[in-house]
C-alpha cells in the first residue's frame, strides 16, 4: 500500500476538501499526500496531473444534485472581465493608483495624512474610513470650491467599477452552466458585492430573465416581494395541469448595491441608468452599520435564508472573506446546517492554496491542512473554474425536448 509522503514547503495544493486533497512539486503528484506512480503519471508534468485529478474532482462533485445552489461573486470575477487590462475590475492597489490624484488632495486637510500606514500600504478601505471618522469629528472636509473631498472621492470609485463587458469574459458561459438544473429545481440565487453590472449584462446577451428586486414596470422601483415571484408558461401549465416554470431565470442579488440604483426620496428605491450618485456602499468600515439598511438588509437576509435551506450548495468565487458580516453568515451555515455544502474558489498570487489567510476559519487544523467538513476550497480563476465547470448534458437533452413537444 502506497505510503504518505511528508509535505514540503514548495508543494502547491490545488484542492483541500474533507477527506481529499491534490498537491504537486516540480516533479511528483499527490492524491491525499500519496504520490502517485509512475504509470498513473506517465510523461506528464506534475501539474498537468493535478489539473486533471482537479477537474474530475469537478464532474463529481458539481453533477450531484443539489436543491438549492447559491453562488456569492466578489471582485475577483470583475477582475477577469476579458482580455484587455484597462478594461477589467481593479484589485485594491489598482484601485487606489487610480484614484491618487483624489486621495492626495486630503494631505492639506489632515495632518500627516500620507504618514498613514494605509497610505504606505495603499489600503483604500482604511483609507476612507479613517476619513469618515475624521469628517465625524471635525466637520466635512472641502476644497477652496467648498466641493466635499469624500464625495469627489467616492464618485472616482464609482466610475473605476463602470466596466463594460468584454467579449472574452467568463460570466455569461458562467451563468449558462449554472442554471442548466430541472424544472422543478429551485431558482439558482447568485449573490454579489460588485457594483459593477457584468452580470446582468451577460444575462441580457444569454437571454436569461432576472429577478432582481425591482419591479417590471417603470421606473422599477425596489421591493423584496418580488424575489418571491416566478415565471411559468401559462399554456403549458393550462395544458398539463402543472405549474411549468420556463427556464433561463436566474435570481440577482447586489449585497453592496449597483452602479444603476439610486434613491429618491427615503423609501422609494429606482432602477435608472448612467446615474451620478448611484446607490452603493463603499469600501470602508462603515459598510457593516449600512448592510442594515434597505435594499441591502433585504438582500443580507435572503442570503442568510438560502443558506439555512436542505441540501444547499454555496460557491464562492473572487470573494476574499474581508466582510466579516457575509463571512460570519458563511460560517454559520457550516457549522449549523447538517446538509450543507461550500465550495470555495480561491485564486491568489501564490498560484495554490498555500496562503490561508482570510480562511483559516474554516480550518479545524491549518498547520496539517485539516478542513472542516462539508468544505472544500479549490485554487482556480474565475474563467477556469467556468471552463472546467461540468455542462448538464441530461438538462440539456430534457429542454431540447421540452421545446420541441411545445410546438
Amino acid at each position: 500500500m502506497p505510503k504518505k509522503t511528508d509535505k514540503k514547503s514548495t508543494d502547491k495544493y490545488l484542492l483541500i476538501s474533507n477527506g481529499y486533497s491534490i498537491h504537486y512539486d516540480e516533479t511528483d503528484c499527490f492524491e491525499n499526500d500519496i504520490k502517485l506512480d509512475e504509470q498513473k503519471m506517465g510523461t506528464r508534468k506534475s501539474k498537468d496531473v493535478a489539473e486533471e485529478l482537479k477537474k474530475k474532482f469537478y464532474d463529481g462533485f458539481l453533477k450531484k444534485h443539489y436543491e438549492n445552489l447559491i453562488i456569492l461573486t466578489g471582485a475577483g470575477t470583475s477582475l477577469d472581465n476579458g482580455t484587455d487590462k484597462n478594461k477589467r475590475g481593479k484589485t485594491k492597489t489598482q484601485l487606489w493608483d487610480e484614484c491618487q490624484t483624489e486621495i492626495d488632495t486630503f494631505e492639506s486637510k489632515i495632518s500627516g495624512f500620507k504618514n498613514k500606514s494605509f497610505y504606505t500600504e495603499k489600503d483604500i478601505e482604511e483609507c476612507l474610513s479613517y476619513i469618515l471618522l475624521y469628517e465625524k469629528l471635525n466637520g466635512t472636509i472641502q476644497n477652496d470650491k467648498k466641493d466635499n473631498l469624500i464625495e469627489i472621492l467616492e464618485k472616482k470609485i464609482a466610475s473605476c467599477c463602470n466596466l463594460e463587458l468584454q467579449n472574452a469574459a467568463p460570466h455569461k458561459n458562467f451563468i449558462s452552466k449554472i442554471i442548466a438544473r430541472k424544472p422543478n429545481d429551485s431558482r439558482v440565487k447568485l449573490f454579489t458585492t460588485n457594483y459593477d453590472t457584468l452580470f446582468e449584462q451577460s444575462a441580457n446577451n444569454a437571454g436569461i430573465v432576472l429577478i432582481d428586486g425591482f419591479s417590471f414596470s417603470q421606473p422599477r422601483q425596489f421591493s423584496g416581494k418580488w424575489f418571491d415571484l416566478d415565471i411559468v408558461n401559462r399554456e403549458r401549465t393550462r395544458l398539463k395541469e402543472e405549474e411549468s416554470f420556463i427556464s433561463e431565470v436566474l435570481h440577482l442579488y447586489k449585497l453592496h448595491g449597483s452602479l444603476d440604483w439610486v434613491k429618491h426620496g427615503e423609501k422609494i428605491i429606482q432602477q435608472t441608468n448612467h446615474e451620478n450618485n448611484p446607490l452603493i456602499i463603499y469600501p470602508a468600515n462603515e459598510k457593516y452599520e449600512s448592510s442594515y439598511n434597505q435594499p441591502y438588509f433585504e438582500m443580507m437576509s435572503r442570503f442568510q435564508q438560502s443558506l439555512r435551506q436542505p441540501n444547499t450548495l454555496l460557491i464562492v468565487v473572487g470573494f476574499s472573506f474581508q466582510d466579516k458580516h457575509i463571512k460570519n453568515v458563511i460560517f454559520e451555515a457550516v457549522e449549523q446546517n447538517p446538509s450543507f455544502q461550500l465550495l470555495i474558489v480561491n485564486f491568489n498570487n501564490n498560484q495554490s492554496i498555500d496562503t490561508i489567510g482570510t480562511l483559516k476559519d474554516f480550518f479545524d487544523s491549518v498547520e496539517n491542512k485539516k478542513i472542516k467538513r462539508r468544505v472544500s476550497i479549490v485554487f482556480d480563476s474565475f474563467s477556469d473554474f467556468t471552463k472546467n465547470y461540468p455542462e448538464n448534458e441530461v438538462y440539456r437533452k430534457n429542454e431540447e425536448v421540452v421545446n420541441e413537444q411545445s410546438f
